[in-house]
């Protein structure tokens, strides 16, 4: 079923007020967490959705309910559980996670400014404003939106706006990286980088995670395509991201914590498995106090990723993202 959105309103005073139509093809998709990054079950793809995109600008779904602010730099950030809107029309989920996690698009808001003010560029920020109660993106359509029409549009309209970053940053600078960025309750404050391995598999030696070539079946697969690097120094070696945040921001896995043990571990969730075949990437995980409690905690972390992703995207993927 085709589906029409209307004109959409962007925001800031400086915004061209010509009306952006945006159509999506209804779809129904798999939830869960996976642990390998093979295609999840997904319907036809929706219909790119049109967006201005004019960089800082916001691009609205229906009745605001997901927002896409296009960037030109080569990451896309995509924030699917720090809403707060609870429409009437759409009932409470009966199935599945509902807890929201806190202050996640005050955090990745934090982040694109970082990126402002470090690079005077702004990467590709896809937030959901919908509480989870009423839509959890992260899951395939069926436990997502639990029937409601409403929250079915909306799931097709954040994943199509993820696609059309990811079409942008391949256009302009060919690859890039993409974070889907959550927060978790756990008792270690560190951030859990998920790559689509099973805390099992991470809890193995180097030798075991070079020897199954541990790397080729994560998210970072595109990457490992053409690295020479072994799996475990991509994941967890001094220039993985866990390894470039260290001394500033505790992670799992990285040198000095590289695998879960038996703490809990998120290892990245249905956006990660279906986005990450169009670009390397990953689910973080990030804790509360000294991350997302304050806005100091949020734009210190800022500037702390800004850092460690600048030498990750030059490294990696040959990427020079001040250019």
């Amino acid at each position: 079923m085709m589906v029409w959105l209307g004109p959409l309103q962007p925001s800031g005073p400086n915004v061209h007020r010509g009306a952006i139509a945006l159509l999506l093809v209804t779809l129904i998709a798999c939830g869960g967490s996976p642990t390998t990054p093979t295609s999840p079950t997904t319907p036809t793809s929706p219909t790119t959705p049109t967006c201005s995109g004019t960089v800082g600008v916001s691009c609205f779904g229906t009745l605001h309910y997901v927002e896409y602010i296009p960037g030109d730099f080569p990451l896309v950030i995509s924030v699917p559980h720090g809403g707060a809107l609870t429409p009437a029309s759409i009932p409470n989920r009966t199935v599945g996670t509902t807890v929201t996690d806190t202050n996640t698009i005050e955090l990745g808001q934090a982040i694109s400014q970082a990126f402002v003010t470090r690079l005077g560029r702004r990467p590709h920020l896809v937030i959901v404003h919908l509480r989870r109660t009423k839509l959890d993106a992260n899951r395939e359509v069926v436990e997502a939106a639990q029937g409601n029409a409403d929250a079915i549009r909306a799931w097709n309209e954040y994943h199509a706006f993820v696609e059309l970053a990811m079409a942008a940053v391949r256009q302009r600078s060919g690859t890039g990286l993409y974070i889907d960025l959550h927060g978790h309750g756990h008792a270690k404050a560190r951030l859990e980088l998920g790559y689509l391995l099973s805390a099992a598999t991470l809890n193995g030696t180097d030798a075991q995670l070079n020897g199954s070539n541990a790397a080729a079946s994560s998210s970072l697969r595109l990457l490992a395509q053409q690295s020479s690097l072994t799996s475990a120094a991509l994941l967890r070696g001094a220039s993985s991201l866990g390894g470039l945040l260290e001394g500033r921001v505790p992670s799992v896995p990285s040198p000095s914590a590289p695998s879960p043990g038996s703490d809990p571990y998120f290892d990245g969730g249905y956006s990660t498995s279906r986005h990450t075949l169009t670009l390397p990437g990953l689910q973080i995980e990030s804790h509360f106090t000294g991350v997302r409690d304050t806005a100091t905690s949020r734009a210190a972390f800022g500037d702390a990723l800004v850092t460690a992703l600048e030498t990750f995207l030059r490294v990696h993927l040959g990427l020079q993202p001040a250019a």
